[in-house]
């Protein structure tokens, strides 16, 4: 039986870090929220083959090679329209002459092919500022980067931009041109950023990404097409940010007489994906139903983005948490007890504070099935204590960081960890676990709760994973079922029939 997915030829997963050998190439701590649905996204719209860009695909695609090959992607780097979108917001000390001249002729360019109306009071300067000005309002991971390693939220295919990092002493060397040869280097100087590194689209998009192509191989061709049209009408529907990124960047082009399509490192990189553990496809119709629900909803198209970032986090940990049971004990068995009564003295905030904890347990201890011995022989600066230290940041210091960034996780700060819901993932799981239009009964939600996220809330599911026969014993969940009745209410998802029945709706009709 095969234990990684997809089969790769020649691949010896025990020289891998032990992380990587039991959650997949790669997930990494210093991935952000929005990069994980970033990287997935641009590895789904990326032209894809086995091997060869002269054999790929038109992207738009859940492509995986089926012959022992890597997936071999081509994402699009579009430097010229993140030097204009970037360059202007960054620091100083980051911006080096080579990236302003490149951007000087970019904008005198731009200037000269403005048509204004008659009336108009702007002038060209002004309203280039206003375009970028526009563009960077939709910004997604700025932090204090350089603006080469900065992201625009997904709102169009063209926005979306993969990972190049620039080398200090690079940029220093490229910026020491004679001023008659600058118009020569600025091509030049676009290809000579490192696409390979790694560093912050850190492979969890890419694993996301197998994650969703292995659960749609064996479906039926209408579903696979009803969720790759999905998530693509999903980041094409506003047309205006397509035309306004498309003119800007092909301008750039225009600017560096370089038209043809086909210049590795300035139209297309060359990427290849990893592999992800074979157990990750038993939770893989749930994530497809997650998935379609979502994106068959009808929603302005940057609240969908925003949800679909936040799913996708819950999706990554719920992975790690199947995947280190499975590991673990060879089941599926990692509960995510929710305590949402909110107060320091119930049962449920213990009971919810030490199921977290058994959860990150064996999020780390999962590394130790690894072949960790065969990977420090192979790796001679590596002790076993360096390599469990660098196994803690990337699984359950990971979850918890993801965790607490989608408000999963509380507190931020300080003791007490433990899983909680807000309005917005209360708006996810609705919206996930709910056909758009559909209804269902309050208690079959929990069930579907449970079911998919192993979420425990109620005292039914409760009993259930621990296996109580004694109900008396789980009174306490009573007062957190009241409590998540009266969020899924005050966000207006939830009606009350009856007494004894209440019901659950996605109103957001497909």
């Amino acid at each position: 039986m095969e234990t990684e997915y997809p089969p790769l030829k020649n691949l010896k997963i025990s020289e891998k870090n032990p992380q990587i050998q039991i959650y997949g190439q790669r997930l990494f701590k210093d991935q952000t929220l929005y990069e994980y649905l970033l990287e997935f996204l641009i590895v789904f719209i990326s032209k894809k083959s086995d091997a060869q860009y002269d054999n790929a695909d038109e992207g738009f695609s859940f492509y995986v090679p089926n012959n022992g090959e890597k997936l071999t992607y081509f994402p699009v780097p579009k430097i010229g329209l993140k030097r204009f979108v970037f360059f202007n917001h960054s620091e100083q000390e980051k911006r080096f002459a080579i990236d302003k001249s490149a951007l000087s002729a970019h904008r005198k360019h731009l200037e000269s092919l403005i048509e204004k109306k008659n009336n108009s009071k702007l002038s060209n300067e002004l309203t280039l500022e206003i375009l970028q000005d526009l563009l960077y309002g939709f910004n997604a991971v700025t932090r204090k980067r350089s603006w080469f390693a900065q992201s625009l939220l997904p709102l169009a295919p063209e926005m979306i931009f993969c990972e190049a990092i620039g080398s200090k002493s690079v940029r220093k060397k490229l910026s020491n041109f004679e001023e008659d040869s600058e118009e020569s280097m600025w091509a030049k100087a676009d290809k000579k950023f490192n696409f390979d590194q790694h560093a912050f689209m850190a492979r969890g998009g890419e694993v996301y990404y197998l994650h969703v192509a292995q659960a749609l191989q064996n479906e039926d061709p209408e579903y696979r097409e009803k969720i790759t049209d999905g998530i693509k009408n999903m980041i094409t529907s506003i047309e205006q940010l397509s035309q306004i990124s498309t003119f800007i960047q092909n301008q750039w082009e225009e600017v560096v007489d370089n038209t043809n399509d086909s210049d590795l490192y300035f139209h297309y990189i060359k990427k290849t994906a990893e592999f992800i553990p074979s157990a990750y496809a038993k939770r893989g119709d749930n994530t497809l139903e997650e998935i379609n629900n979502l994106i068959s909803c009808e929603l302005d198209p940057f609240e969908k983005i925003k949800l679909f970032g936040t799913l996708i986090a819950m999706q990554i940990i719920r992975l790690m948490t199947l995947q280190a049971t499975e590991t673990i004990k060879g089941d599926d068995s990692q509960e995510w007890l929710v305590d949402l009564v909110n107060n320091s003295k119930s049962p449920i905030r213990k009971l919810a504070v030490n199921s977290y904890r058994e959860l990150e347990e064996n999020v780390y201890r999962a590394v130790h099935y690894a072949d960790i011995n065969e990977y420090i022989d192979k790796n001679s600066k590596m002790t076993m204590a360096k390599t469990l230290d660098a196994a803690a940041k990337d699984t359950n210091l990971l979850v918890r960081r993801l965790g607490k960034d989608i408000n999963l996780v509380i507190p931020n700060k300080g003791p007490n960890m433990r899983f909680s819901l807000n309005e917005d993932l209360v708006k996810v799981l609705v919206l996930t676990l709910i056909a758009p239009g559909e209804r269902i009964l309050f208690s079959t939600f929990l069930k579907k709760c449970y079911k998919h996220f192993k979420i425990i809330i109620g005292s039914r599911e409760a009993a259930q994973h621990f296996h109580e026969q004694d109900m008396d014993h789980l009174v306490d969940f009573d007062e957190n079922e009241v409590a998540f009745q009266q969020l899924l209410k005050d966000c207006g998802f939830l009606r009350n029939l009856s007494d004894a029945t209440s019901i659950v709706e996605n109103p957001f009709k497909g």
